[in-house]
């Protein structure tokens, strides 16, 4: 580490594995609640989630300017662990529906203000040059830390009800709330106040990131290519663990499965840089792992239960070429857009995601509902198509330097 690393940043570096380790739900959190609800309703709560994370965003930032970061990030992460140990005792739609809406306002409170608020800790004590390896080190412990739980999660199965996980995750959250609100430090700089100039100028910032995106069409394309396959990623989190389930795999297994398969997503993106570098171009690299994702769904085809086994080798496979793809989408899209307009190009990319990825997660529950999840998860390796086309159409090449 260099030199003040570890005096700054300890507290935030074990709260990023911490966190992660705790999050035992997400092996299995479907299959929870499949027993209650059928997949359209659970797939409408999850786009509650989003819309609330959407609408709450600009209010939640302004909460966290006002009040500070630290509060922001310790109310959010803290309701958050009092919400989940209540959701083992929702039974009707309309308090699933709530419960989802209120979590997505929680993490709307603790994004964002947790990132800022590492940044200017950092800059306030003269240690901006840490930034860069500050979010390499959160990433890497926060892939750890899911293999943590993942296997947690199985081993606790084997003994106690799925419900234990939500208390144990509730618990994890109020822990890592308590641990930064006692060892985590804050800046004291003066605060922005939020006014009518604050929200004009936010608004008129996001016209100009709308009106970039119209008229740069290579950027056009890739956000556009990049929200296909996104569709696809996001209704994947609701239908493989009901569909390993159905193939015969136990559920008490499922954290074993994750464990092994998050223990490669680590090694995985070091590779993208030599393989880019024998493909040539970023479109056609996007382009060729995006059209083999799509054959490798298709695939699916053939796996009947109780051939649980093919059905990982396809998911891990998958899993490898998101991960193969996530580095160099994300560094074509800084590459293509001005440093001025870096955050607010973010935020509209991420708004037409959960555009695409609201609509697409409700219907695809309903197909769920109706065909079964292999056959929603074939149905949907479709968007994949335009995907890769639109990836072929960018015309622009990446610089050297985004």
């Amino acid at each position: 580490m260099k030199k003040d690393e570890w005096r700054l940043l300890w507290p935030f570096y074990l709260m990023a594995l911490g966190a992660a380790s705790f999050s035992v739900t997400l092996p299995v959190w479907m299959i929870f609640f499949q027993h209650k609800f059928t997949f359209t309703q659970i797939s409408f709560a999850v786009s509650v989630q989003a819309l609330a994370a959407i609408l709450l965003e600009i209010p939640a930032g302004a909460a966290a300017d006002l009040f500070g970061r630290k509060f922001s990030v310790v109310a959010g992460v803290s309701l958050q662990g009092l919400l989940w140990s209540a959701l083992p005792f929702i039974n009707s739609w309309s308090l699933l529906y709530a419960a989802f809406f209120l979590m997505g306002g929680l993490r709307a409170l603790e994004s964002g203000a947790d990132k800022a608020w590492i940044v200017d800790w950092l800059k306030c004590n003269g240690k901006g040059d840490l930034i860069h390896d500050m979010f390499i080190k959160i990433q890497s412990l926060s892939s750890a830390g899911l293999i943590i739980s993942s296997l947690l999660a199985s081993l606790l199965l084997f003994f106690f009800e799925i419900e234990i996980l939500f208390f144990v995750q509730g618990c994890g959250y109020l822990i890592e709330g308590l641990f930064l609100f006692f060892f985590a430090k804050e800046e004291s700089g003066k605060r922005e106040k939020i006014n009518n100039g604050l929200i004009h100028n936010t608004l008129r910032t996001s016209k100009e990131g709308v009106y970039l995106l119209c008229k740069n069409k290579s950027l056009l394309y890739l956000v556009l290519a990049t929200a296909f396959a996104v569709c696809l990623k996001d209704f994947g989190c609701l239908a493989w663990q009901p569909l390993l389930v159905e193939m015969s795999l136990p559920a008490e297994y499922l954290g074993v499965a994750f464990s092994i398969i998050s223990l490669t997503g680590i090694v995985t993106p070091f590779f993208s840089k030599k393989l880019l570098e024998k493909i040539g171009r970023e479109k056609h690299y996007l382009a060729f792992t995006t059209f083999v994702e799509f054959i490798t769904l298709l695939l699916l085809y053939f796996v009947n239960k109780p051939f649980f086994t093919l059905a990982l080798i396809v998911y891990l496979s998958v899993t490898v070429l998101s991960d193969l793809q996530a580095p160099v989408g994300s560094r074509y899209f800084q590459a293509l857009i001005p440093g001025s307009l870096r955050a607010t190009m973010g935020s509209v990319q991420a708004m037409i995601f959960a555009a695409f990825s609201l609509v697409i997660t409700v219907i695809g529950g309903h197909i769920m509902d109706m065909k079964g999840p292999k056959t929603a998860i074939m149905y949907f390796s479709f968007f994949l198509i335009p995907s890769a086309v639109f990836y072929l159409r960018i015309k622009n090449r990446a610089p050297d330097h985004p």
